[in-house]
């Protein structure tokens, strides 16, 4: 898979077509957005989730199945969905609930009738994961949202950034990771393949890195 940064521009500006128009208004919103600066919600998590998805979509056909306009929603979701986070783990239904109200506020006029598909596939990113009317998408989004604890930046993001939001040591993160980690499920058949190799690895290194600093 592509890093982020490779393909960051690419998926903004819909340089392979899959998606209706470009989400170039919504990537300068990033810029601005409150949580840009947080220790784990922040600009590199919302681009993470943002270019897996697309990754993900394109996969698994979303744009054939759903169309251009759908697979737009897709993304617009995976853009805003922490985009008002506080930094403070705790209370994921107001951090939710408050990027949902950004989303609408900022939602262009073209984009206004996506905006329940929009809203459910946000709802769909609250931990522990409440109902929500269930599709590819939620799927989808929810395997991406999860899957940062396996990439390439999970020691900067997870053990130092995601224990600052929850007020924890890094120390104290990593003694959980094991047990979280061994209990992702991943809901695509894309997800399965590109992220579930990766689990025993991070576990693995996990160990490794428990077992220096301890």
């Amino acid at each position: 898979m592509k890093n982020e940064k490779n393909i960051a521009l690419l998926v903004v500006n819909n340089t392979e077509g899959l998606y209706e128009g470009d989400l170039q208004y919504y990537f300068k919103l990033l810029f601005y957005a409150s949580n840009i600066f947080k220790p784990y919600h922040n600009f590199r998590h919302m681009m993470h989730v943002l270019c897996t998805a697309y990754i993900g979509g394109k996969a698994m056909n979303y744009h054939k199945l759903f169309g251009k306009k759908g697979f737009r929603a897709l993304l617009i979701a995976a853009m805003f969905h922490d985009y008002a986070h506080s930094g403070i783990m705790g209370n994921d239904e107001a951090e939710v609930t408050r990027s949902i109200v950004k989303m609408k506020k900022n939602l262009l006029e073209n984009d206004m009738g996506l905006v329940e598909e929009i809203s459910n596939l946000m709802l769909a990113t609250q931990f522990p994961y409440v109902a929500c009317t269930s599709s590819l998408g939620v799927d989808i989004i929810r395997d991406c949202d999860m899957s940062q604890v396996l990439s390439d930046v999970w020691m900067q993001q997870i053990i130092f950034g995601l224990a600052q939001e929850m007020n924890l040591t890094p120390f104290e993160i990593l003694e959980r990771q094991v047990n979280f980690v061994s209990s992702i499920k991943f809901n695509t058949p894309w997800a399965q393949e590109t992220f579930g190799p990766y689990i025993k690895i991070r576990i693995d290194e996990t160990k490794q890195v428990l077992a220096i600093v301890r």
